[in-house]
């Protein structure tokens, strides 16, 4: 199937949102709603678009789409390269350090930054690394001070179907003892 310019335009609004810390680089269902139906599922049969969920602590969870690896090679092919930094502002903000989290906690943090960091992981950090390296009660306490948020992910070429992100309030706290940029 060959991509017209509606396909291509849905593409650049879902890339568009890969940079969002907020949405964890998926485009909300909510926004999608502007589009057809059909044409994200044609996106998706075509293994251009995956669908991902991510569930907070207080159980709200957000269902969105984002680029697939496959996607991200034509759309660098057709020269149709999305970048944001005005994103980057909003991280300046001052947090505290959390009572309950102790030295466990903190590296926890960073592993899960440094995980989701890797391509072949597509953003997450998997869920069965995780629990393999620390304690359910460690994360447990993250999901529920809300450092950390599920996420799990559709589409045919992930390989990593469940996992953790850091949330906002996480990157800022590890911005702030200078684990990260």
């Amino acid at each position: 199937m060959v991509l017209n310019e509606r396909h291509l335009q849905l593409l650049k609004h879902i890339k568009s949102y890969s940079c969002i810390k907020r949405y964890h680089g998926l485009l909300p269902q909510r926004e999608a709603a502007f589009y057809d139906d059909t044409l994200i599922c044609e996106l998706q049969e075509l293994g251009l678009v995956e669908e991902g969920r991510i569930c907070s602590s207080c159980g709200n969870s957000l269902v969105g789409y984002k680029v697939s690896k496959k996607a991200d090679e034509e759309l660098e092919n057709v020269y149709l390269d999305i970048k944001d930094n005005d994103w980057d502002s909003f991280c300046g903000l001052d947090v505290d350090v959390h009572d309950c989290l102790d030295k466990e906690h903190i590296r926890a943090l960073m592993d899960i930054y440094h995980l989701s960091r890797v391509t072949q992981f597509c953003g997450i950090a998997p869920k069965r690394l995780l629990l393999n390296s620390y304690a359910s009660d460690v994360i447990n306490v993250l999901l529920d001070v809300g450092f950390i948020n599920k996420i799990s992910l559709k589409g045919s070429s992930v390989k990593y179907r469940s996992g953790f992100v850091l949330s906002t309030k996480a990157s800022r706290l590890l911005q702030q003892l200078g684990y990260m940029r």
